[in-house]
């Protein structure tokens, strides 16, 4: 537990360091899936008590369910998405980053990627945590929604820890691309914003 939290802390702080010292784990695609499942469970808890507390999405959302409906739905699909993403995302760029070839093992790569996934996850899981607890203190969603719409320290912080957890995806990601795959930082990054793009995109398309 130590260690997988001294990984969780080196992501935010010093990742190149901490991703280094997941290569070198003897079991490092179990930490990155550890990391995975933190994020998501967060995620589940919280959406499970916007669906409780009886709130609609605040953006609109693109499956075919009943907007009253939808929290329950997410509940259900979250952490096999994050699943999905950590793996689909892992591998496009272990096969393009050619990995095998440099010495590298999709087990280090899926480590890495683990991480640096689950931790705009968490930042983007910060303000959702935050209104389900103004909604089960008794805020209606009407008010929430007149508080976020004007302009304000709520409304900024609000648009501040999405933009950030999605810069913040490209950023990790393109270390973990370059240190998992052992290439330059220039192509690290070209292969970052793939992978940042594919979380970028289930993020707006389905976290509500």
């Amino acid at each position: 537990m130590k260690t997988f939290i001294r990984y969780m802390f080196g992501t935010i702080f010093l990742p190149r360091r901490a991703f280094g010292r997941l290569m070198a784990d003897p079991r490092p695609a179990r930490r990155g899936f550890q990391a995975v499942l933190l994020a998501g469970f967060l995620y589940v808890l919280t959406t499970a008590a916007l669906a409780v507390t009886g709130a609609v999405p605040m953006a609109p959302i693109f499956l075919h369910v009943r907007v009253e409906n939808y929290h329950f739905w997410q509940m259900l699909f979250i952490l096999p998405l994050f699943v999905l993403i950590w793996l689909f995302a892992s591998v496009l760029v272990h096969v393009l980053g050619r990995g095998s070839r440099k010495g590298g093992s999709l087990r280090r790569t899926l480590s890495v990627f683990g991480f640096s996934l689950a931790v705009p996850v968490i930042l983007l899981w910060v303000p959702q945590m935050a209104i389900a607890v103004f909604y089960g203190l008794g805020m209606g969603q009407q008010e929430m929604v007149d508080i976020l719409s004007e302009p304000g320290r709520a409304q900024t912080f609000y648009l501040a820890a999405h933009v950030l957890a999605l810069l913040w995806a490209y950023g990790l990601c393109s270390v973990a691309a370059s240190v998992s795959q052992r290439i330059p930082w220039w192509k690290g990054l070209l292969l970052g914003i793939l992978a940042g793009s594919i979380f970028a995109a289930a993020a707006v398309g389905f976290l509500r």
